[in-house]
């Protein structure tokens, strides 16, 4: 049986990116970007891979992704698909007067999942405006270290797989 699909999002969700640095350690320098990760990542992360299927789709460019998945994820992590801003639907926004960018759930049928079968982790609802039932909505990060939405996340990944692990108890193998 195939697993359920997790896709994350990056920027603002694993990762705040900037280019005045904080007081705390960046993950990485992308470009003029200091990276920092978020607080309990890796540990959702570990987890997400132990019970799903694991992508990540970002609006940023495909360089800047590579970039950061580099720096956040060990070489042997198990990744189905990584797409950037050019896999995204671009759509005039009237509010900004620029452009979002939809992320739209019906192109990940291609590697056989079922809508019912992707949960997207994203702060931003417009990225996934055209299947809202399957977003799992974040606040944004911007770089605080006491942040704990991630748990939160976890808690809920576990209860839509079945896994009572998802209760704090899980290793933080990403970080090893």
């Amino acid at each position: 049986m195939q697993k359920r699909l997790v896709v994350f999002d990056l920027d603002e969700t694993l990762v705040h990116a900037r280019e005045e640095p904080l007081a705390v350690k960046p993950l990485a320098r992308v470009g003029l970007y200091w990276v920092y990760l978020r607080p309990h990542a890796h540990r959702l992360l570990s987890f997400a891979a132990s019970n799903f299927d694991v992508g990540f789709w970002s609006s940023s460019s495909a360089a800047y992704v590579a970039q950061v998945l580099a720096a956040l994820l060990p070489a042997d992590f198990d990744v189905k698909f990584v797409w950037a801003a050019e896999r995204c639907v671009q759509r005039p926004n009237p509010a900004s007067g620029g452009y979002a960018y939809i992320k739209d759930l019906r192109k990940l049928r291609r590697f056989g999942y079922l809508a019912d079968e992707i949960i997207m982790v994203d702060d931003s609802p417009e990225k996934v405006a055209r299947q809202p039932r399957s977003h799992l909505l974040v606040a944004p990060f911007f770089g605080d270290p006491k942040d704990v939405e991630l748990l939160a996340v976890e808690r809920t990944l576990a209860f839509l797989c079945g896994n009572a692990s998802g209760d704090g108890s899980q290793e933080d193998a990403l970080s090893a």
